[in-house]
């Protein structure tokens, strides 16, 4: 799971940062910061397919099937993130994450379980 949401973490930081290359930041400020930025999932949270965007202090919360935002926010990259994630390989790769995600959460369980 881990090497899927790092190569969209990557996917996503280049996007954003190709997309705001004209923009009146220097391209140091704009790679400071998104540096930070990370993706993640919380399959124990909520049954629902999602993934989590953290950039800094802020975060949001996308369902993988629609691309819809569930919860937080980010501004003016959002409209920026909504873009990325309509791009091809994007919504395929966050659902083989999600899968995996549950697979580790099973088998963690069923560890758990045989050691009892």
């Amino acid at each position: 799971m881990s090497n899927e949401l790092h190569n969209l973490e990557t996917s996503l930081k280049e996007f954003l940062e190709e997309q705001q290359s004209d923009s009146s930041n220097s391209r140091n400020s704009i790679l400071y910061k998104y540096n930070n930025l990370k993706i993640y999932m919380e399959p124990n949270r909520d049954k629902t397919p999602h993934f989590i965007i953290r950039i800094g202090i802020s975060e949001a919360t996308y369902n993988i099937a629609s691309g819809e935002k569930i919860s937080g926010g980010f501004g003016s990259d959002e409209r920026l993130i909504r873009r990325w994630f309509d791009k091809a390989h994007v919504k395929s790769g966050l659902n083989n994450a999600w899968l995996q995600s549950k697979k580790v959460k099973t088998l963690f369980f069923t560890n758990k379980n045989d050691e009892d």
